[in-house]
């Protein structure tokens, strides 16, 4: 029988045997439009199967535990498209709650686990407070961080255009590997011109514009260059490597 990797389908007697020894992953995503041709859950979407898919490949291995999925994440800069979104200082208080929940139910190896860009600043920010605080391990990471390498080495990504992007080829493929009958084939945007070429990204200065930030049009490369099948790879790779980084922080002395 498949061990349960979701937290919610624990009984307390059950939570507090695991706990001390047991990872807990909280997944973070967002809840904001993703071009013409995505559903706003995208990110959630996402984050959520990585997550169960990663916890259930180390379960011989490991106990590693996802809870429920905190889909609203700060989307302000996608305003005026619609978003659900919390402000930074908001979601930060309610990841310092729930990590701080997690410390009080034993675990003593919390991770967060990021799909959103504009979340990454803030689960870092959780990370460093809580573990000064209970005196528990605390990781924070962006899905595409992990797995940065092997998605450019193994799979050619930033050929699909930016990774992770917003909407775009990398994003679109991800989604038509998960859910394609959610992803409008005839509303994909027409092909322009990046913004920012993806190689600058780890060099430049942080520049924040008024008004929205995610390209022009609210997306940020030509999601036509999508796939079921390199979504498909991606999703594998990007499993695998979230797994491995699950193992080596609960290794790690």
């Amino acid at each position: 029988m498949e061990k349960i990797v979701r937290l919610e389908m624990l009984t307390r007697g059950e939570i507090g045997s695991l706990a001390p020894g047991a990872l807990a992953v909280i997944p973070v995503g967002a809840v904001e439009q993703h071009g013409f041709h995505l559903p706003i859950s995208t990110d959630a979407v996402i984050i959520e199967q990585i997550a169960v898919r990663a916890c259930q490949s180390v379960q011989e291995e490991y106990r590693v535990l996802m809870t429920p999925v905190q889909v609203y994440g700060n989307s302000h800069h996608h305003f005026p498209f619609p978003a659900l979104s919390l402000r930074s200082e908001t979601l930060i208080a309610v990841l310092k709650d729930l990590a701080a929940s997690l410390a009080a139910c034993g675990f003593k190896h919390i991770m967060l686990l990021n799909s959103h860009g504009g979340n990454d600043e803030a689960i870092r920010i959780v990370a460093r407070d809580i573990s000064r605080e209970y005196q528990v391990s605390v990781a924070a990471a962006s899905y595409w961080s992990i797995a940065w390498n092997a998605l450019v080495e193994e799979c050619g990504a930033l050929t699909f255009g930016r990774v992770p992007g917003h909407a775009g080829g990398f994003e679109s493929s991800l989604m038509l590997a998960l859910c394609p009958e959610q992803v409008r084939m005839d509303g994909f945007p027409p092909v322009r011109e990046e913004v920012i070429p993806q190689e600058e990204n780890a060099r430049r200065i942080y520049i924040s514009h008024p008004n929205n930030s995610v390209g022009v049009g609210g997306y940020s490369d030509d999601a036509r260059r999508a796939s079921k099948e390199a979504g498909e790879k991606f999703l594998s790779v990007i499993v695998r490597e979230v797994a491995k980084a699950f193992c080596d922080f609960l290794s790690a002395k």
